[in-house]
């Protein structure tokens, strides 16, 4: 019997850790670490220090320590898309209020994505960030600043006007 994916269940996030120079895969539970909403208004941010996974290729338990890893991507598949052409304009995306930023690694990897204007991301060891492209195999991603090379304000997103006379 074949290696069971039961990350589709709504209480499971499939989550990769990724170092400079290693990625460890794993399904995280939502109920001890939080919904995405919830994630992103905070709940848990102050409990990142390690996760508890169920390990991809092992099925063991660990909790995986994130201190030296450079973010957590909370992906829709293990697999991705490696022909995938991140775009970095998107004309269709629903638009999600916050700061549009660009952050550079030091290993010269570069995302981009939304974070919430608020202190935060400034005064923490990490931010959240939804990501900007709404094809790309990213549903969020928890950065740590301490592996950080470079960080760009590239613009402002607000909900149109027109929106909220709807």
């Amino acid at each position: 019997m074949g290696q069971q994916d039961n990350g589709d269940a709504t209480d499971t996030h499939r989550i990769v850790i990724r170092y400079e120079d290693r990625a460890i895969r794993g399904f995280a539970s939502a109920h001890e670490l939080g919904t995405v909403e919830q994630l992103l208004h905070g709940f848990q941010q102050d409990h990142l220090n390690a996760i508890r996974l169920r390990l991809l290729d092992s099925e063991m338990v660990e909790d995986v320590p994130t201190k030296d890893a450079k973010a957590i991507f909370f992906v829709k598949t293990f697999e991705g898309d490696l022909k995938h052409r991140a775009l970095h304009f998107h004309e269709h995306a629903p638009v999600t209020q916050g700061l549009w930023v660009r952050v550079y690694f030091h290993d010269s990897e570069m995302i981009e994505g939304i974070v919430s204007n608020t202190s935060d991301f400034v005064l923490r060891d990490g931010f959240f960030m939804m990501p900007t492209d709404p094809n790309g195999n990213n549903k969020l991603v928890y950065v740590l600043k301490g592996r950080l090379k470079d960080f760009h304000v590239l613009g402002l997103r607000n909900p149109s006007k027109s929106l909220h006379k709807a």
